[in-house]
Protein backbone atom coordinates (compact mmCIF):
# COMPACT_ATOMS: atom_id res chain seq x y z
CA UNK A 1 0.00 0.00 0.00
CA UNK A 2 1.47 3.38 -0.93
CA UNK A 3 1.61 6.40 1.13
CA UNK A 4 0.19 9.63 -0.06
CA UNK A 5 2.68 12.16 0.53
CA UNK A 6 1.15 15.35 0.29
CA UNK A 7 3.15 17.42 2.86
CA UNK A 8 6.47 17.59 0.95
CA UNK A 9 8.41 20.58 1.78
CA UNK A 10 9.71 22.02 -1.46
CA UNK A 11 10.38 25.16 -1.82
CA UNK A 12 11.48 27.11 -5.22
CA UNK A 13 14.17 29.65 -5.02
CA UNK A 14 12.87 32.71 -7.16
CA UNK A 15 16.85 33.79 -8.31
CA UNK A 16 18.34 30.21 -9.11
CA UNK A 17 17.26 27.85 -11.97
CA UNK A 18 14.13 27.51 -13.62
CA UNK A 19 11.18 26.47 -11.43
CA UNK A 20 10.81 22.67 -13.13
CA UNK A 21 14.66 21.75 -12.86
CA UNK A 22 14.56 23.15 -8.71
CA UNK A 23 11.32 20.95 -8.30
CA UNK A 24 12.60 17.80 -10.10
CA UNK A 25 16.02 18.23 -7.82
CA UNK A 26 14.04 18.18 -5.01
CA UNK A 27 12.23 15.37 -5.82
CA UNK A 28 15.36 13.17 -6.45
CA UNK A 29 16.30 14.48 -3.09
CA UNK A 30 13.62 13.41 -1.74
CA UNK A 31 14.14 9.73 -3.02
CA UNK A 32 17.95 9.23 -2.43
CA UNK A 33 17.76 10.59 1.30
CA UNK A 34 14.65 8.16 2.18
CA UNK A 35 11.72 11.09 2.42
CA UNK A 36 10.26 9.06 -0.95
CA UNK A 37 10.52 5.27 -1.03
CA UNK A 38 9.06 3.28 -4.06
CA UNK A 39 5.57 3.20 -4.27
CA UNK A 40 5.04 6.25 -2.53
CA UNK A 41 2.13 8.68 -4.01
CA UNK A 42 3.46 12.36 -4.60
CA UNK A 43 0.68 15.20 -4.84
CA UNK A 44 -1.12 16.07 -7.64
CA UNK A 45 0.55 18.54 -10.17
CA UNK A 46 -2.56 20.85 -9.49
CA UNK A 47 -2.39 20.65 -5.73
CA UNK A 48 1.19 20.86 -5.99
CA UNK A 49 1.24 23.87 -8.23
CA UNK A 50 -1.33 25.61 -5.80
CA UNK A 51 0.74 25.20 -2.45
CA UNK A 52 3.99 26.45 -3.97
CA UNK A 53 2.67 29.10 -5.86
CA UNK A 54 3.51 28.42 -9.37
CA UNK A 55 1.64 27.43 -12.80
CA UNK A 56 0.25 24.25 -13.17
CA UNK A 57 2.76 23.68 -15.90
CA UNK A 58 5.46 24.37 -13.87
CA UNK A 59 5.19 21.04 -12.18
CA UNK A 60 3.35 19.01 -14.74
CA UNK A 61 6.72 19.54 -16.64
CA UNK A 62 8.63 18.19 -13.54
CA UNK A 63 6.96 15.14 -13.09
CA UNK A 64 6.85 14.40 -17.11
CA UNK A 65 10.79 14.58 -17.09
CA UNK A 66 10.97 12.23 -14.12
CA UNK A 67 8.35 9.60 -15.64
CA UNK A 68 10.16 9.96 -19.30
CA UNK A 69 13.78 9.22 -17.35
CA UNK A 70 11.77 6.35 -14.96
CA UNK A 71 11.98 8.18 -11.66
CA UNK A 72 8.45 8.00 -11.19
CA UNK A 73 5.52 6.59 -12.70
CA UNK A 74 1.93 7.44 -13.71
CA UNK A 75 -1.08 5.13 -13.47
CA UNK A 76 -4.64 6.35 -14.82
CA UNK A 77 -6.87 7.45 -12.39
CA UNK A 78 -4.51 6.93 -9.51
CA UNK A 79 -1.79 9.54 -9.61
CA UNK A 80 1.84 9.50 -9.82
CA UNK A 81 4.29 7.15 -7.71
CA UNK A 82 7.78 6.77 -7.06
CA UNK A 83 9.03 4.23 -9.88
CA UNK A 84 9.76 0.94 -8.39
CA UNK A 85 13.20 0.97 -9.94
CA UNK A 86 16.34 -1.06 -8.00
CA UNK A 87 18.33 1.75 -8.80
CA UNK A 88 16.46 4.27 -6.61
CA UNK A 89 15.52 2.42 -3.41
CA UNK A 90 16.49 4.83 -0.81
CA UNK A 91 17.78 1.42 1.30
CA UNK A 92 20.59 0.96 -0.97
CA UNK A 93 21.95 4.73 -1.37
CA UNK A 94 21.48 4.80 2.32
CA UNK A 95 23.67 2.17 2.97
CA UNK A 96 26.13 2.94 5.82
CA UNK A 97 28.55 0.29 5.95
CA UNK A 98 30.08 -2.20 3.18
CA UNK A 99 28.72 -5.49 3.44
CA UNK A 100 31.75 -8.27 3.62
CA UNK A 101 32.17 -10.38 1.09
CA UNK A 102 32.86 -14.03 2.43
CA UNK A 103 33.86 -15.46 -1.02
CA UNK A 104 37.26 -14.85 -0.35
CA UNK A 105 40.04 -13.17 2.04
CA UNK A 106 40.50 -9.86 -0.62
CA UNK A 107 38.68 -6.93 0.56
CA UNK A 108 36.44 -5.39 -2.12
CA UNK A 109 37.74 -2.08 -3.49
CA UNK A 110 35.44 0.61 -4.32
CA UNK A 111 36.37 3.11 -6.59
CA UNK A 112 34.33 6.08 -8.63
CA UNK A 113 35.26 4.68 -12.09
CA UNK A 114 34.25 6.71 -15.30
CA UNK A 115 34.05 3.06 -17.21
CA UNK A 116 31.26 1.57 -18.45
CA UNK A 117 28.48 0.08 -16.55
CA UNK A 118 28.49 -3.47 -17.20
CA UNK A 119 25.61 -4.75 -15.17
CA UNK A 120 23.01 -3.62 -17.88
CA UNK A 121 25.32 -4.67 -21.02
CA UNK A 122 23.09 -6.10 -23.51
CA UNK A 123 24.85 -9.22 -23.63
CA UNK A 124 22.25 -11.57 -25.60
CA UNK A 125 22.62 -9.00 -28.34
CA UNK A 126 26.33 -9.40 -28.55
CA UNK A 127 26.70 -13.05 -28.34
CA UNK A 128 24.20 -12.70 -31.36
CA UNK A 129 26.93 -10.31 -32.86
CA UNK A 130 29.62 -12.13 -32.26
CA UNK A 131 28.13 -15.90 -33.08
CA UNK A 132 26.37 -13.86 -36.76
CA UNK A 133 29.78 -12.36 -37.44
CA UNK A 134 31.83 -15.53 -37.37
CA UNK A 135 29.37 -18.39 -39.02
CA UNK A 136 30.80 -17.68 -42.03
CA UNK A 137 34.10 -15.66 -40.97
CA UNK A 138 36.14 -13.59 -43.74
CA UNK A 139 39.39 -15.32 -45.22
CA UNK A 140 41.19 -12.35 -45.15
CA UNK A 141 40.44 -11.94 -41.24
CA UNK A 142 41.85 -15.27 -40.61
CA UNK A 143 44.54 -14.52 -42.34
CA UNK A 144 45.59 -11.32 -40.62
CA UNK A 145 44.65 -9.13 -43.65
CA UNK A 146 42.46 -5.73 -43.44
CA UNK A 147 46.15 -4.21 -41.66
CA UNK A 148 43.75 -1.01 -41.19
CA UNK A 149 40.62 -2.21 -40.26
CA UNK A 150 37.67 -4.58 -40.80
CA UNK A 151 36.23 -2.72 -43.89
CA UNK A 152 32.96 -3.33 -42.70
CA UNK A 153 33.63 -2.16 -38.93
CA UNK A 154 35.27 1.59 -40.96
CA UNK A 155 32.17 1.84 -42.75
CA UNK A 156 29.73 1.67 -39.72
CA UNK A 157 32.06 4.11 -37.67
CA UNK A 158 31.38 6.57 -41.02
CA UNK A 159 27.63 6.36 -40.80
CA UNK A 160 27.43 6.15 -37.27
CA UNK A 161 30.17 9.60 -37.34
CA UNK A 162 28.10 11.36 -39.67
CA UNK A 163 24.52 10.69 -38.14
CA UNK A 164 25.69 11.39 -34.72
CA UNK A 165 28.40 14.11 -34.68
CA UNK A 166 27.92 15.36 -38.36
CA UNK A 167 31.23 14.12 -39.17
CA UNK A 168 31.55 13.62 -43.26
CA UNK A 169 34.46 10.96 -44.20
CA UNK A 170 35.58 7.98 -45.95
CA UNK A 171 36.24 4.85 -44.88
CA UNK A 172 39.42 5.28 -46.30
CA UNK A 173 39.99 7.66 -44.21
CA UNK A 174 39.52 5.27 -40.78
CA UNK A 175 42.22 3.61 -38.99
CA UNK A 176 41.11 0.85 -36.80
CA UNK A 177 43.42 0.79 -33.83
CA UNK A 178 43.77 -0.57 -30.30
CA UNK A 179 42.20 2.37 -28.18
CA UNK A 180 43.30 6.07 -27.81
CA UNK A 181 46.97 4.88 -26.75
CA UNK A 182 47.48 2.95 -29.66
CA UNK A 183 46.33 5.80 -31.46
CA UNK A 184 48.36 8.41 -29.84
CA UNK A 185 51.62 6.17 -30.84
CA UNK A 186 50.95 5.78 -34.22
CA UNK A 187 50.44 9.35 -34.76
CA UNK A 188 53.66 10.11 -33.05
CA UNK A 189 55.41 8.25 -35.52
CA UNK A 190 53.15 9.27 -38.38
CA UNK A 191 53.79 12.94 -38.16
CA UNK A 192 57.57 13.18 -37.67
CA UNK A 193 57.80 11.83 -41.65
CA UNK A 194 54.62 14.37 -42.55
CA UNK A 195 55.82 17.22 -40.70
CA UNK A 196 59.40 16.44 -42.03
CA UNK A 197 61.25 16.98 -38.56
CA UNK A 198 63.76 15.49 -36.84
CA UNK A 199 61.99 13.59 -33.75
CA UNK A 200 63.82 15.46 -31.39
CA UNK A 201 62.83 19.16 -32.98
CA UNK A 202 58.61 18.16 -32.78
CA UNK A 203 56.99 19.46 -29.43
CA UNK A 204 53.89 17.52 -28.18
CA UNK A 205 51.79 19.69 -26.27
CA UNK A 206 49.19 17.97 -23.99
CA UNK A 207 46.55 19.64 -21.68
CA UNK A 208 47.17 21.00 -18.40
CA UNK A 209 45.66 19.62 -16.44
CA UNK A 210 45.30 16.13 -18.50
CA UNK A 211 44.73 12.66 -18.05
CA UNK A 212 47.85 11.15 -16.72
CA UNK A 213 48.89 8.25 -18.87
CA UNK A 214 48.03 10.90 -21.72
CA UNK A 215 51.43 12.68 -20.57
CA UNK A 216 53.84 9.75 -19.85
CA UNK A 217 52.85 8.42 -23.60
CA UNK A 218 54.48 12.17 -25.39
CA UNK A 219 57.14 12.48 -22.05
CA UNK A 220 58.51 8.88 -23.27
CA UNK A 221 58.30 9.81 -27.38
CA UNK A 222 58.98 12.98 -27.82
CA UNK A 223 59.52 17.03 -25.71
CA UNK A 224 55.98 17.68 -23.99
CA UNK A 225 54.30 21.17 -23.23
CA UNK A 226 51.14 22.48 -21.27
CA UNK A 227 48.37 23.40 -22.65
CA UNK A 228 46.98 26.24 -20.20
CA UNK A 229 43.31 25.60 -19.88
CA UNK A 230 40.83 28.74 -19.36
CA UNK A 231 37.03 29.22 -19.67
CA UNK A 232 37.35 29.46 -23.36
CA UNK A 233 38.99 25.75 -23.45
CA UNK A 234 42.87 25.11 -24.22
CA UNK A 235 44.95 28.42 -24.78
CA UNK A 236 47.16 28.13 -27.76
CA UNK A 237 51.26 29.28 -26.52
CA UNK A 238 53.69 31.44 -27.64
CA UNK A 239 56.10 28.38 -29.25
CA UNK A 240 59.67 29.34 -29.57
CA UNK A 241 59.89 25.44 -31.23
CA UNK A 242 59.30 25.04 -35.56
CA UNK A 243 57.19 22.21 -35.20
CA UNK A 244 54.51 21.80 -32.53
CA UNK A 245 51.62 19.06 -32.28
CA UNK A 246 48.53 20.08 -29.69
CA UNK A 247 46.31 16.96 -28.34
CA UNK A 248 43.10 18.38 -27.44
CA UNK A 249 39.70 17.43 -25.91
CA UNK A 250 37.48 20.28 -27.18
CA UNK A 251 33.99 18.74 -26.77
CA UNK A 252 34.43 17.93 -22.83
CA UNK A 253 38.11 18.88 -21.36
CA UNK A 254 39.20 15.84 -18.85
CA UNK A 255 39.41 16.36 -15.69
CA UNK A 256 37.87 20.03 -15.98
CA UNK A 257 34.71 19.47 -18.20
CA UNK A 258 34.63 22.66 -20.07
CA UNK A 259 34.27 23.04 -24.01
CA UNK A 260 36.42 24.96 -26.43
CA UNK A 261 34.67 28.32 -27.26
CA UNK A 262 34.04 29.39 -30.94
CA UNK A 263 36.61 32.16 -30.59
CA UNK A 264 39.66 29.74 -28.68
CA UNK A 265 38.72 27.25 -32.28
CA UNK A 266 39.07 29.99 -34.85
CA UNK A 267 42.05 30.97 -32.78
CA UNK A 268 43.54 27.32 -33.34
CA UNK A 269 42.96 26.88 -37.24
CA UNK A 270 44.34 30.39 -37.46
CA UNK A 271 47.49 28.51 -36.06
CA UNK A 272 47.29 25.43 -38.28
CA UNK A 273 47.45 27.81 -41.60
CA UNK A 274 51.03 29.07 -40.18
CA UNK A 275 54.23 27.24 -41.60
CA UNK A 276 56.41 29.25 -38.71
CA UNK A 277 55.87 27.65 -36.44
CA UNK A 278 53.63 24.67 -38.06
CA UNK A 279 51.17 23.28 -36.15
CA UNK A 280 49.36 19.84 -35.69
CA UNK A 281 46.43 19.31 -34.00
CA UNK A 282 44.83 15.54 -32.47
CA UNK A 283 41.40 16.36 -31.73
CA UNK A 284 40.06 13.60 -28.87
CA UNK A 285 36.28 13.51 -28.83
CA UNK A 286 36.51 12.37 -25.22
CA UNK A 287 32.81 11.59 -23.59
CA UNK A 288 31.19 12.67 -26.63
CA UNK A 289 28.27 9.77 -26.74
CA UNK A 290 26.78 10.99 -23.68
CA UNK A 291 25.47 14.22 -23.40
CA UNK A 292 22.53 15.08 -20.87
CA UNK A 293 20.86 18.40 -21.75
CA UNK A 294 20.82 18.90 -25.49
CA UNK A 295 23.31 17.66 -27.86
CA UNK A 296 27.13 18.28 -28.37
CA UNK A 297 27.18 21.93 -29.96
CA UNK A 298 31.02 21.77 -30.30
CA UNK A 299 31.97 21.47 -34.20
CA UNK A 300 34.50 19.30 -35.44
CA UNK A 301 37.80 21.47 -36.12
CA UNK A 302 38.86 19.25 -39.09
CA UNK A 303 35.45 20.06 -40.57
CA UNK A 304 34.83 23.28 -38.84
CA UNK A 305 37.41 25.49 -41.61
CA UNK A 306 36.85 26.97 -44.59
CA UNK A 307 40.85 26.30 -45.08
CA UNK A 308 42.39 22.78 -46.40
CA UNK A 309 45.53 24.13 -44.65
CA UNK A 310 43.86 23.86 -41.59
CA UNK A 311 41.85 20.97 -42.08
CA UNK A 312 44.84 19.08 -43.38
CA UNK A 313 46.57 19.75 -39.87
CA UNK A 314 43.73 17.94 -37.77
CA UNK A 315 43.23 13.99 -36.73
CA UNK A 316 40.53 13.12 -34.81
CA UNK A 317 40.86 10.24 -32.20
CA UNK A 318 37.88 8.01 -31.00
CA UNK A 319 37.19 5.12 -29.05
CA UNK A 320 34.93 2.18 -28.11
CA UNK A 321 36.17 1.15 -25.21
CA UNK A 322 34.30 3.70 -22.91
CA UNK A 323 31.08 3.08 -24.73
CA UNK A 324 31.14 -1.02 -24.46
CA UNK A 325 33.65 -2.18 -22.53
CA UNK A 326 37.03 -1.45 -21.16
CA UNK A 327 38.41 -4.93 -22.28
CA UNK A 328 37.47 -4.59 -26.21
CA UNK A 329 40.47 -1.93 -26.87
CA UNK A 330 39.20 -0.74 -30.07
CA UNK A 331 39.83 2.52 -31.74
CA UNK A 332 40.06 4.31 -34.54
CA UNK A 333 42.01 7.58 -36.09
CA UNK A 334 40.22 9.84 -38.68
CA UNK A 335 43.22 11.07 -40.61
CA UNK A 336 43.04 13.80 -43.47
CA UNK A 337 43.23 12.10 -47.21
CA UNK A 338 46.22 13.86 -47.85
CA UNK A 339 48.46 11.74 -44.83
CA UNK A 340 47.07 8.18 -45.34
CA UNK A 341 49.48 7.26 -47.25
CA UNK A 342 51.90 8.22 -44.20
CA UNK A 343 49.72 6.66 -41.50
CA UNK A 344 49.97 3.38 -42.88
CA UNK A 345 53.25 3.41 -43.78
CA UNK A 346 54.03 4.05 -40.22
CA UNK A 347 51.38 0.90 -39.12
CA UNK A 348 53.61 -1.41 -41.57
CA UNK A 349 56.49 -0.32 -39.24
CA UNK A 350 54.81 -0.49 -35.91
CA UNK A 351 52.77 -3.40 -36.90
CA UNK A 352 48.97 -3.64 -36.53
CA UNK A 353 47.35 -3.97 -33.04
CA UNK A 354 44.23 -3.94 -33.10
CA UNK A 355 42.53 -7.45 -32.50
CA UNK A 356 40.94 -8.42 -36.05
CA UNK A 357 39.02 -11.06 -34.97
CA UNK A 358 36.74 -8.85 -32.74
CA UNK A 359 36.43 -5.98 -35.42
CA UNK A 360 33.46 -8.44 -37.38
CA UNK A 361 31.33 -8.62 -33.82
CA UNK A 362 31.65 -4.66 -33.43
CA UNK A 363 30.60 -3.91 -37.41
CA UNK A 364 27.18 -6.28 -37.29
CA UNK A 365 26.66 -4.84 -33.63
CA UNK A 366 26.40 -1.10 -34.76
CA UNK A 367 24.75 -2.61 -38.14
CA UNK A 368 22.15 -4.01 -35.82
CA UNK A 369 21.24 -0.95 -34.48
CA UNK A 370 22.40 -2.25 -31.33
CA UNK A 371 25.12 -0.13 -30.67
CA UNK A 372 22.52 3.10 -30.89
CA UNK A 373 20.72 1.41 -28.65
CA UNK A 374 22.67 1.00 -26.03
CA UNK A 375 24.01 4.42 -26.57
CA UNK A 376 20.63 5.75 -25.63
CA UNK A 377 20.22 3.47 -22.98
CA UNK A 378 23.43 4.14 -21.10
CA UNK A 379 22.55 7.71 -21.64
CA UNK A 380 19.79 7.66 -19.42
CA UNK A 381 21.46 5.31 -16.97
CA UNK A 382 24.10 7.24 -16.47
CA UNK A 383 21.98 10.55 -16.41
CA UNK A 384 20.14 8.99 -12.99
CA UNK A 385 23.31 7.75 -11.72
CA UNK A 386 24.62 11.24 -11.92
CA UNK A 387 21.99 12.76 -10.65
CA UNK A 388 21.95 10.41 -7.69
CA UNK A 389 25.33 10.66 -7.04
CA UNK A 390 24.76 15.05 -6.85
CA UNK A 391 22.26 14.22 -4.63
CA UNK A 392 24.66 12.81 -2.73
CA UNK A 393 26.69 15.39 -2.52
CA UNK A 394 24.24 18.25 -1.45
CA UNK A 395 23.49 16.10 1.41
CA UNK A 396 26.75 15.28 2.70
CA UNK A 397 29.81 16.98 1.47
CA UNK A 398 28.80 20.67 0.49
CA UNK A 399 30.59 21.64 3.97
CA UNK A 400 33.58 21.12 2.28
CA UNK A 401 33.59 20.64 -1.56
CA UNK A 402 32.06 22.90 -4.49
CA UNK A 403 31.38 21.09 -7.82
CA UNK A 404 28.66 21.69 -10.86
CA UNK A 405 26.19 19.96 -12.52
CA UNK A 406 27.97 17.83 -15.60
CA UNK A 407 25.73 18.76 -18.69
CA UNK A 408 27.52 15.75 -20.08
CA UNK A 409 30.76 12.56 -19.44
CA UNK A 410 30.58 10.44 -17.00
CA UNK A 411 32.12 12.46 -13.99
CA UNK A 412 31.83 15.07 -11.42
CA UNK A 413 34.33 17.18 -10.44
CA UNK A 414 34.60 17.89 -6.43
CA UNK A 415 36.51 21.00 -5.89
CA UNK A 416 37.68 21.13 -2.60
CA UNK A 417 36.82 24.68 -0.82
CA UNK A 418 39.12 27.13 -1.04
CA UNK A 419 39.19 28.05 2.45
CA UNK A 420 39.73 24.27 3.55
CA UNK A 421 42.57 23.89 1.41
CA UNK A 422 44.44 26.99 2.57
CA UNK A 423 43.46 25.89 6.32
CA UNK A 424 45.39 22.80 5.71
CA UNK A 425 48.84 22.26 7.09
CA UNK A 426 49.85 18.94 5.49
CA UNK A 427 53.34 18.33 3.09
CA UNK A 428 51.07 16.58 0.75
CA UNK A 429 47.99 18.10 -1.53
CA UNK A 430 45.13 17.56 0.94
CA UNK A 431 43.26 15.76 -2.13
CA UNK A 432 46.40 12.85 -1.97
CA UNK A 433 46.13 12.72 1.82
CA UNK A 434 42.39 12.10 2.24
CA UNK A 435 42.99 9.56 -1.42
CA UNK A 436 45.95 8.15 1.19
CA UNK A 437 44.06 6.94 4.32
CA UNK A 438 40.74 6.29 2.75
CA UNK A 439 42.91 3.90 0.56
CA UNK A 440 43.04 2.11 3.95
CA UNK A 441 39.81 1.11 4.07
CA UNK A 442 39.90 -0.23 0.51
CA UNK A 443 38.47 2.70 -1.35
CA UNK A 444 40.14 4.17 -4.66
CA UNK A 445 40.18 8.14 -5.14
CA UNK A 446 41.44 9.94 -8.02
CA UNK A 447 42.76 13.08 -7.29
CA UNK A 448 42.58 16.23 -9.19
CA UNK A 449 45.96 17.35 -8.32
CA UNK A 450 47.68 14.09 -9.45
CA UNK A 451 46.55 15.31 -13.34
CA UNK A 452 48.80 18.69 -13.01
CA UNK A 453 52.30 18.67 -14.98
CA UNK A 454 53.09 21.53 -13.24
CA UNK A 455 52.33 21.00 -8.83
CA UNK A 456 52.38 25.08 -8.18
CA UNK A 457 49.16 25.62 -9.95
CA UNK A 458 47.17 22.33 -9.41
CA UNK A 459 44.00 22.12 -8.23
CA UNK A 460 42.82 20.14 -5.80
CA UNK A 461 39.77 17.31 -4.96
CA UNK A 462 38.45 14.63 -6.91
CA UNK A 463 37.28 13.12 -9.72
CA UNK A 464 34.03 11.15 -9.29
CA UNK A 465 32.95 8.47 -12.08
CA UNK A 466 29.52 7.97 -11.39
CA UNK A 467 29.12 5.44 -14.75
CA UNK A 468 30.89 2.32 -13.02
CA UNK A 469 29.78 2.22 -9.91
CA UNK A 470 26.58 1.08 -7.86
CA UNK A 471 24.59 3.37 -6.24
CA UNK A 472 25.15 1.19 -3.00
CA UNK A 473 29.15 2.06 -3.96
CA UNK A 474 28.77 5.85 -4.30
CA UNK A 475 27.04 6.07 -1.21
CA UNK A 476 29.59 3.81 0.84
CA UNK A 477 32.41 6.23 -0.06
CA UNK A 478 30.66 9.65 0.32
CA UNK A 479 29.79 8.44 3.75
CA UNK A 480 33.67 7.60 3.92
CA UNK A 481 34.33 10.51 2.60
CA UNK A 482 32.30 12.78 5.14
CA UNK A 483 33.14 11.03 7.98
CA UNK A 484 37.05 11.81 6.86
CA UNK A 485 36.17 15.29 6.84
CA UNK A 486 33.91 15.41 9.91
CA UNK A 487 37.14 14.06 11.92
CA UNK A 488 39.47 16.63 10.05
CA UNK A 489 37.24 19.25 11.09
CA UNK A 490 36.35 18.72 15.03
CA UNK A 491 32.68 17.56 13.82
CA UNK A 492 30.44 15.57 15.84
Amino acid sequence: MSRIIASLRFSLDEHGAPYYQQLIKQIQQSIVSGVLSVGDKLPSSRFLASSLGVSRSTTSRAYDQLIAEGILTSEEKRGVFVAALPMISHRAIKLPHAVPSFMNDVPQKRAFDAGADMSIFPTKEWAASMRRSWLNPDLAVLKGGYATGYPDLKNAIVDYLYRVRGLECSAEQIIVTAGSRDSFLLLQHALISIDGSHHSSMTWWVEEPTYPPIREVMSAKAKPGSLLIDDDGPCLPDSEYPSNVAVVTPNRQYPLGGSLSATRRQQWLQALQNDSPSWWCVEDDYDNEFVYQGRSNVPFMQTASAHDESRDRVFFVGSFSKVLFRGLRLGFIVAPMKHIAALHSSQRVLGPSASLPIQPAVADFMQQGHFDRHVNRMRRHYRFKRDVLLCLLEIHLSAWFEWKSPRGGMHVLLNIKAEIVSGSMTENALDQRIAEDLSAENIVLSSLSLHYGDKSNQKQGFLLGFSGPSEEDMAYIIDKLRSWMEAAHGVK
